[in-house]
Order: structure tokens, then C-alpha cells, then sequence
């Protein structure tokens, strides 16, 4: 019982500092989160997680010292499903590089994971429908893989990632403008 509770706080204290150490805005990434959560593009929004640190954890996820580590665990796992709500993650044109922001994002998944072992995680790679299909087929199985890469080097294994490229198609916008395009570089993340 007691290394069960050393190796959670363990697990939080790194997933902790990952999230520290991936919170801090870049505007010059080449990949934009989707927030689904209606506050949209506002002024010093920086997506869907925050850093937070061991002092004021607790209070954040409603914990109380008396409360075991169970608890706590439950409180964080809770957290993280909540926080889930980004499920897709943009690219530049040719392009399959994670910002910052996109990593926030998906260091709220590799929690979720971490925490729910039994879960699979589909990672859906898109393009738009420049290039030929062969090179868009590619293109978004290496979008795919840079989001696995990413979770694994988190502490995901790789049986509980699911790799899909669909390419050019399955479109979000079908329109054939920049616009559609940059909404159409995209991986999506599903359970």
C-alpha cells in the first residue's frame, strides 16, 4: 500500500512538471488546437490545460489533506476527462510539428491514459487535397506518428495507440480555399 501511494505521487509529480514545463504560450508553433469549450480565440487564452503545481493541486481538484491518495487519484483523474474536450490537433501546410499548445493538449491525454490503462486511443491522421493521394496517405500517417511519438515518450505504450491516415479523405470543410485546408491539416484523437 505504501509504494502504491509513493508510485502515484511519483506519476503526478512528473506529469506535473511536464505540464509546467509545456504551458508556456509559443505563437510561432506550426500546430493550432480546436477549443470545443465555446470561450474560443480570447485574449491570453492558452488552451485547455494550465500548469499547476504540488501546493495548490489539491485545492485545485477539490482535495482535502485528509483525503488518501485514492481520492486524489480519483480527483485527478477526473480532471483530466473533463480537460479532454481537445480532440483535434492542426498543422501547416506539409507540416507535422506539435506547438506548444497542441502539447499541453496532449500531455492531458497522456494523463487520461496513464490513469485509465485499459483505454485506446485512435489517432486520426488528415491533410487537404493538395498533393496527390499517395503523398496525403503519408503525409497523415506522419502527422499520426508524431502524435504517438509524442505520447510515448510520455510514458504511453504504444498498445494503447491506434494509428490512422485517411489522408485527403475524409475533409472537415470541403471547400477548395486555404481556409478549408488549414482546417482540413488536422489529427484527430478519438476513444
Amino acid at each position: 500500500m505504501y509504494l502504491k501511494k509513493i508510485l502515484t505521487l511519483f506519476i503526478l509529480a512528473i506529469l506535473t512538471f511536464l505540464t509546467a514545463c509545456t504551458s508556456i504560450s509559443d505563437n510561432s508553433g506550426d500546430a493550432v488546437v480546436e477549443d470545443r469549450t465555446g470561450n474560443s480565440a480570447e485574449e491570453g487564452y492558452e488552451g485547455q490545460t494550465g500548469a499547476y503545481n504540488d501546493s495548490d493541486m489539491g485545492q485545485e481538484l477539490g482535495v482535502t489533506e485528509s483525503m488518501d491518495i485514492d481520492a486524489m487519484s480519483a480527483a485527478t483523474n477526473a480532471k483530466a476527462q473533463s480537460s479532454l474536450l481537445v480532440q483535434t490537433i492542426y498543422f501547416d501546410y506539409d507540416r507535422i510539428t506539435i506547438n506548444a499548445q497542441g502539447q499541453a493538449a496532449l500531455n492531458t491525454h497522456a494523463e487520461f491514459l496513464s490513469l485509465n490503462p485499459d483505454k485506446i486511443l485512435v489517432i486520426e491522421g488528415h491533410t487537404d487535397e493538395q498533393g496527390t493521394r499517395e503523398y496525403n496517405l503519408a503525409l497523415g500517417e506522419r502527422r499520426s506518428m508524431s502524435v504517438a511519438d509524442f505520447l510515448m515518450a510520455s510514458g504511453i505504450p504504444r498498445e494503447q495507440l491506434e494509428i490512422r491516415s485517411y489522408g485527403e479523405e475524409n475533409p472537415k470543410l470541403l471547400n477548395h480555399n486555404e481556409a478549408a485546408w488549414q482546417v482540413n491539416r488536422r489529427v484527430e484523437l478519438l476513444y
